[in-house]
């Protein structure tokens, strides 16, 4: 189970009256944040699939395309192993599994392009692919508010550095491997790897 900043397990988490007053989201009650995950990094696999036919000479123009903030981490191989690594994890319901910012920053471009497709899709192909949205846009700028708890990829390198340690903690930047992706440093097998959590990541209220 993947650990977001709100709990795509427990529907109750999902409440309308849990959201900001402010972010005026059209969350249907039926609306799950586990089948959108699933439904996008299922289209994925077919993206990758694609990238990784054509020829090798279009791989960096096509890479910056596609994944205009991980395009940095490498290959198609990469993208490949994370997208497997993730569709685990969200299929795994034994143990709670910690993403890191390398899985959030390769999200991100997946579930943005996911939702530009479907937002200019018409009302069949939108009910084919999220039924329980009724046919409405889907705004995936407030889904990241909702549920991303680290955007620290969004930085450019530039930005990042600038920054000293006492303001990387202040603006809730302190996510594993968040250097490493924001300067383009492409990943090892066991940085990319999920890590267990060993305790309940949500608040228990009595």
């Amino acid at each position: 189970m993947l650990i977001f900043k709100k709990n795509i397990y427990d529907r109750l988490d999902i409440s309308p009256n849990q959201y900001s007053p402010s972010s005026g989201i059209e969350y249907d009650e039926l609306f799950d944040p586990r089948n959108l995950l699933s439904v996008a990094l299922e289209e994925e696999s077919d993206v990758i699939s694609f990238l990784k036919r054509q020829p090798t000479e279009y791989w960096p123009q096509d890479s910056k395309k596609f994944y205009p903030r991980a395009h940095k981490m490498g290959s198609y191989e990469i993208f490949d192993n994370l997208l497997h690594i993730l569709k685990g994890g969200l299929g795994d319901l034994d143990a709670w599994q910690v993403m890191n910012t390398y899985h959030f920053c390769f999200l991100y471009d997946v579930l943005v392009r996911f939702a530009f497709n479907y937002n200019h899709d018409n009302t069949e192909g939108r009910l084919a692919n999220l039924s329980e949205l009724r046919g409405k846009p889907f705004q995936i700028e407030l889904f990241i508010k909702d549920y991303f708890f680290n955007t620290v990829f969004l930085l450019n390198d530039d930005q990042y550095n600038s920054l000293t340690r006492e303001e990387k903690i202040k603006l809730g930047y302190d996510c594993p491997f968040q250097f490493a992706v924001v300067n383009g440093l492409i990943p090892t097998k066991n940085e990319i790897k999920l890590q267990s959590s060993p305790d309940y990541p949500y608040s228990i209220y009595v």
